[in-house]
């Protein structure tokens, strides 16, 4: 008799599950549009240039492994604080930001999800749709997770007026979870008009916003993709923000990320320090070193930052480039669909107007992987398979 027989089969995860069956697919010619990682056109997820130059530099000269701090490595949280909200904001309000290197985005939001669940009494909200695991992650935290509207499948536009007449219906106190940039799934973000009257909501509702950063600089660039973090964080709001360097540093293996949740003023946060660091003790202890010491390198050297930003450039022209020609494609391709919208999509991901039935065709019988709701990494197409994925979804539409 095992103490575990009676441990259930859990379900696989949406994503990784998918990926793991595409893995096992012996067909020669399969494609792979579902977990969120950046490719080349040779499939590859490369490591950045910049990165492999710094960490030759970090090799020769770093003479210690010690544990970071339980926060992380400051110049760290400086570097990426200064990224993240402004060089000036930082420098004027930093004092009253309380900051911590977490493990990746997805430690930075369950780290987040443990403080708010035992310090504010309220309920926490998402969009629908969103990333399957924030619900996942947050439900863990203790939270029963609500929505609230944000993109609709059938006209495939953002359902801006519903989501702000239920942001406004939200009892006070309220955790709204938003996506700072090219939203996951949808890829349709708010407009910067947009995003001043969501501000305004969640102020005069007194609702706590928490961005989830995890594509700066795959949309527009680095300074306006945080835009929406700017605009609430000058507003002097309370707030909280999830940042991860997987997608755009290529660092998904090093699990490099970070938390910022601002107050309202010093005092407050040294007491919101205090108590976050107590919740990463007892679950990890402290962060590790090499990802945090090779994105502070690289984020306060001109040089090093340059070529950084020049390599996420071509990575976000590829990803732009590859948009546009899947919906060139199938605007030519399906007549019975208007995809003209996916122009209007930021980032890495978008769906591509597929029913549950009409994906799984899409594996059975092409071998072509995305979640069962449509959504697809255009990072995963290549001009040599572009063809035969547009070619295939016209024919499963019919």
């Amino acid at each position: 008799m095992s103490f575990f027989e009676k441990v259930s089969l859990a379900a696989s995860d949406p994503i990784l599950g998918l990926n793991a069956a595409f893995y096992k697919d012996d067909r020669p010619f399969k494609v792979n549009l579902t977990a969120g990682v950046y490719k080349t056109e040779e499939l590859k997820t490369p490591i950045m240039q910049c990165v492999k130059t710094y960490e030759q530099k970090l090799v020769h000269e770093e003479d210690s492994k010690e544990y970071l701090p339980i926060d992380g490595d400051k110049k760290y949280l400086q570097e990426v604080g200064k990224l993240v909200f402004g060089k000036e904001f930082w420098r004027d309000q930093s004092a009253k930001i309380s900051s911590f290197q977490t493990l990746g985005g997805t430690g930075a939001l369950r780290v987040a999800g443990e403080f708010f669940h035992q310090e504010i009494q309220s309920g926490l909200y998402i969009s629908d749709p969103s990333w399957p695991n924030h619900k996942g992650v947050f439900s863990q935290c203790g939270f029963s997770v609500g929505t609230y509207p944000y993109y609709d499948l059938q006209t495939n536009t953002l359902q801006f007026d519903k989501m702000m007449s239920a942001l406004k219906n939200l009892p006070a106190k309220s955790i709204v979870v938003l996506h700072a940039c090219c939203h996951n799934p949808s890829g349709l973000d708010p407009t910067l008009k947009q995003w001043e009257e969501v501000a305004e909501v969640c102020r005069s509702k007194q609702l706590i916003p928490f961005f989830d950063a995890a594509y700066l600089g795959l949309d527009k660039g680095l300074e306006e993709d945080a835009a929406a973090i700017r605009l609430f964080a000058e507003k002097g709001m309370e707030m909280a923000v999830a940042v991860s360097f997987s997608k755009n540093f290529s660092l998904y293996g090093e699990r490099v990320g970070a938390l910022f949740i601002l107050s309202s003023d010093a005092t407050v946060a040294e007491k919101i320090t205090s108590q976050v660091k107590i919740l990463i003790r007892r679950n990890y202890s402290n962060p590790p070193l090499h990802g945090a010491k090779v994105i502070s390198g690289i984020l306060s050297h001109d040089a090093y930052r340059m070529s950084w930003e020049l390599e996420l450039s071509q990575m976000r022209e590829r990803i732009a480039h590859m948009k546009r020609v899947f919906a060139e494609g199938l605007v030519s391709k399906v007549k019975t669909k208007d995809y003209r919208y996916l122009g209007n999509t930021k980032g890495m991901f978008c769906f591509c107007g597929l029913e549950k039935v009409q994906v799984e065709r899409l594996i059975k019988e092409y071998g072509i992987y995305m979640t069962h709701d449509g959504r697809i990494n255009v990072a995963g197409l290549t001009l040599t398979s572009m063809e035969y994925v547009i070619n295939a979804i016209a024919n499963v539409i019919g």
